[in-house]
């Protein structure tokens, strides 16, 4: 008797709370700062609405399916030219990323030659160019100053259409370079890269909606997952940050074994663009070959859309 009196107490009480929740939904209206409670009228505040879309050179990045793009990871200037023209004639790739940290000691003056005739060869592809330091997984360590000097190298006398800013860098010099960069109508992709762990849903979104106060176009993260709790953990937040805090496109995943499904499920949890492997060289690990990528990528934009949009 004791443990029914017990469970029909509970019920009761849950019963209560179900009652008092759909009265306080009437009531509660959100705001910038927390999760709104209206789950049934939608009130203002429930969700940010639309993606803020970006399109260049065609291809709008916010908008359908996950946008592919692959990283160069030629080591002299002829491998990385012969490497962007491979990009190019590879229909799955949506974008390409220039990374100078892998060709040896070359000078912001000198890689801004090189985008000028990749930037030539690759017509129809957005180009991104990113300087990834060693502390954040990339081929070369620098100070602040000559990562500031690099970008500014390039802006001033190259040609591209994107910049990965490293969120961590000294905030002056960031903030420099992303005045430089809308001054030259060059959109900014702020990114954060931990290698060696996930930070919690709550640190990510925090560092999202940091780079969007800075002034990012896209936002980006990039997190190591020890188990599938960590991609989970990447994906939720991704998630939130899109529905209920920034309108802005996303870049997000979770690296390492762990993490593959979070380059996938973009469309539904709103990251934008994933990176992939081509040829057999990931720029990180966890990436998807491009072609299989691409293939994964369309076939989950149709079933969520059978009718298309």
């Amino acid at each position: 008797m004791k443990r029914r009196f017990l469970m029909q107490s509970g019920i009761s009480g849950l019963a209560a709370a179900f009652s008092g929740s759909a009265l306080a939904s009437t009531k509660l209206k959100g705001d910038e700062k927390m999760m709104p409670v209206d789950s049934v009228n939608r009130e203002p505040g429930w969700e940010k609405g639309p993606v803020e879309v970006l399109e260049i050179k065609g291809v709008r990045i916010g908008e359908g399916r996950p946008k592919i793009i692959a990283s160069t990871t030629a080591k002299t200037p002829e491998a990385f030219i012969a490497l962007v023209k491979d990009y190019n004639n590879r229909p799955e790739l949506d974008m390409i990323e220039l990374r100078p940290d892998y060709i040896g000691e070359i000078s912001g003056k000198e890689f801004a030659k090189l985008t000028k005739e990749v930037y030539e060869i690759a017509k129809n592809k957005p180009i991104l160019m990113t300087f990834r330091d060693k502390t954040e997984g990339g081929g070369r360590h620098v100070s602040d100053e000559f990562y500031r000097d690099f970008y500014f190298d390039v802006l001033d006398n190259g040609k591209i259409d994107l910049i990965d800013i490293e969120m961590f860098r000294n905030a002056d010099i960031c903030k420099q370079i992303v005045a430089k960069a809308k001054q030259k109508g060059v959109k900014v992709v702020m990114s954060d890269h931990e290698f060696g762990w996930t930070p919690s849903e709550a640190e990510i979104i925090r560092r999202l909606l940091l780079q969007e106060e800075l002034g990012s176009d896209i936002l980006k993260i990039a997190v190591m997952a020890h188990t599938t709790g960590d991609a989970l953990d990447l994906m939720n937040a991704t998630w939130k940050t899109r529905h209920y805090y920034s309108r802005k496109p996303m870049l997000t995943m979770a690296m390492g074994k762990y993490g593959v499904m979070s380059r996938m499920t973009g469309e539904f949890t709103g990251s934008d663009i994933t990176f992939c492997m081509v040829g057999g060289k990931p720029s990180a690990p966890g990436q998807i070959p491009s072609e299989e990528a691409k293939t994964i990528l369309d076939s989950i934009h149709k079933a969520m859309y059978p009718n298309g949009k």
